[in-house]
């Protein structure tokens, strides 16, 4: 059976997924673990990938380099911090978060545990940071409370993931998700549109590999320069394209006419704080994106998985 589509969105939003999984509302709560990167400490590399200066997009984490119990805590009574649901799922951010011994992650994981509203961990991590020790360690936890593994793709091509200096393949991307699905736990995974050297067509394929590979939910980003990037010198020097709005806007709706009902829909486009943005700058936020994409679904008549074969409705339920 396939799972309903939000009435106003005709896509498969994440609020609409976790209550359904959960039996209840829940939000995240973002921490930093204290990680560092395999593509940083040179496992697989020094600079990190060129796209990522981790404080653009990691402003959500309150209170850096606490104890993750501590973290938990105190963003639970931070002042002003809006409940909108009783549930909390506490998501381990920062750089590549099952990167360390499985005992020092079993630790780490544990202690988001510390107020009892938490129900799940949710881990952002890369592919070739999830064997069978981190994988023990997830599906241990996984007995009794829900736990979720998002893993860093980007792109389905080869030759992008090693001019971007991602230090991974597609091959180890699937074999991870398979091992993570195999666990039985939860995958999401991250996507980057327009990167460089990255094709319109690729972005598209990869909802068919989403299917193929039976992951929960998926990341839309669009790519964007930050300072402290990699790129900023090459986008200084006029040597480098960002999309359009409304580009990135067509590209997503064709995504989810093609992505599996089945997938949840986590986010529709990337963010940084303005004060390390350089391009591009649309002046939109999250929640516009969504009506936007909506909109367009809307008027083309469509819906998330309406081109895939036996994901067909009549419309919307």
């Amino acid at each position: 059976m396939l799972p309903p589509l939000h009435p106003d969105l005709r896509f498969h939003n994440y609020a609409t997924y976790l209550r359904r999984r959960l039996g209840e509302t829940a939000v995240r709560i973002s921490v930093d673990g204290g990680f560092t990167c395999p593509n940083r400490d040179g496992t697989r590399g020094t600079g990190g990938c060129l796209y990522c200066n981790n404080d653009s997009f990691t402003g959500g984490i309150l209170f850096p380099g606490l104890p993750v119990e501590e973290q938990v805590l105190r963003t639970i009574a931070s002042p002003g911090r809006h409940r909108a649901a009783r549930r909390l799922l506490v998501y381990f951010q920062r750089y590549s978060n099952s990167y360390a011994s499985p005992e020092e992650l079993d630790r780490r994981y544990r202690a988001a545990f510390s107020h009892p509203d938490v129900a799940g961990i949710i881990v952002g991590t890369r592919p070739d940071c999830l064997g069978p020790g981190v994988l023990d360690v997830l599906e241990e936890i996984a007995r009794e409370r829900y736990v979720s593994v998002e893993i860093g793709l980007q792109s389905i091509s080869d030759e992008v993931l090693a001019g971007i200096g991602r230090g991974h393949t597609v091959a180890e991307f699937r074999e991870a998700v398979r091992a993570v699905r195999g666990r039985g736990l939860d995958a999401g995974v991250h996507l980057i549109y327009g990167l460089p050297g990255d094709t319109r067509e690729n972005f598209l394929a990869a909802a068919d590999l989403l299917a193929e590979l039976d992951v929960q939910g998926v990341k839309l980003h669009h790519f964007h320069v930050v300072e402290g990037s990699g790129y900023e010198k090459r986008w200084r020097n006029g040597g480098l394209q960002v999309p359009e709005y409304g580009e990135y806007l067509s590209a997503c709706v064709e995504f989810l006419e093609r992505l599996s009902s089945e997938v949840a829909v986590l986010r529709l486009m990337g963010a940084a704080p303005p004060e390390l943005l350089l391009a591009p700058r649309w002046e939109k936020g999250s929640r516009e994106m969504a009506q936007d994409v909506a909109a367009e679904l809307r008027r083309r008549g469509s819906w998330q998985g309406c081109r895939r074969e036996g994901d067909r409705r009549g419309g919307a339920e």
